[in-house]
């Protein structure tokens, strides 16, 4: 039996590391653009459209899914079933399957058509593209190699009006000695939000101020200040409606000295600063 090792992407989690509308995937890779879609629905036609990339060597088949899902506690996708307001049921999807030739790109339309009004709020869907191998060359009675195999996940947001943002931060902290940041965030809201922002860590003796890192971080033409040993974005993952959710982001390893840890960001319309330091 044919060995598969599926590696799952899901794009609107993991915000750092995907494909978005301005980029193109990484060599040798199947990639989507953009790597998620927010709109507002009611009750007349939406129309969007995604991109596919092959930049393998090789032709490969995908295959289209649409699925209504919600978070786990662990924020890990969890898929439900459809329902009458899910926002699965209402997506018209073309093509559902095709062939993409390596080095091209294919255009996949959806259409949102709700046969009922949309509740207020925010409604979800995911759409899978996954990947098959268009041949099989395995021998009979060989065992056939572990196949690579891409999911990719795009998660479409619809909002319907009156929609209400109201997220807060319970608290923020550094974990496992400067390790991790640690956010917990309440949603009371009827829509998903995000802590968007960067972390930037700073040798203590050089550290800007907190209100001088934004120039910094969105100054890309410029060199590397002095003293700062290493930046990125936070993880985004989304915190959805009527949840408490505990976001975790990875920090490098710091060699010895002392060090700030700077936060800057927003939640909804809320500025979000923080320092920490952090000693080895």
């Amino acid at each position: 039996m044919k060995k598969l090792l599926t590696v799952i992407l899901f794009a609107c989690l993991t915000m750092t590391s995907n494909v978005n509308a301005e980029e193109a995937p990484p060599p040798g890779q199947i990639g989507v653009s953009p790597s998620m879609l927010e709109l507002s629905i009611g009750t007349k036609p939406v129309n969007e459209s995604l991109r596919l990339f092959n930049l393998k060597k090789t032709s490969t088949k995908v295959n289209v899914e649409v699925y209504n899902w919600t978070l786990d506690e662990n924020n890990e996708v969890k898929l439900l079933p459809p329902s009458e307001q899910s926002l699965d049921q209402w997506m018209l999807i073309n093509p559902m399957s095709f062939v993409l030739e390596p080095g091209k790109s294919q255009v996949v339309r959806l259409s949102i058509r709700p046969p009922v009004k949309p509740t207020p709020g925010e409604h979800r869907a995911l759409i899978y593209f996954t990947e098959e191998r268009l041949d099989d060359t395995a021998v009979a009675g060989e065992e056939a190699p572990v196949e690579v195999l891409f999911k990719l996940g795009v998660g479409v947001y619809a909002n319907a009006d009156p929609t209400t943002k109201s997220a807060s931060l319970q608290s923020i902290s550094l974990d496992n000695n400067g390790k991790a940041l640690k956010t917990s965030i309440a949603n009371n809201g009827n829509v998903h939000s995000r802590l968007k922002g960067t972390f930037s860590i700073w040798k203590k003796a050089s550290f800007p101020g907190i209100k001088n890192v934004d120039k910094y971080m969105t100054d890309e033409a410029s060199a590397a200040p002095e003293g700062l040993i290493a930046s990125g974005q936070l993880n985004q993952t989304p915190v959805l409606p009527g949840s408490t959710r505990t976001i975790v982001t990875q920090l490098p390893e710091l060699p010895a000295g002392s060090f700030i840890v700077a936060v800057s960001g927003t939640l909804d319309d809320s500025k979000i600063e923080r320092t920490y330091p952090v000693s080895r």
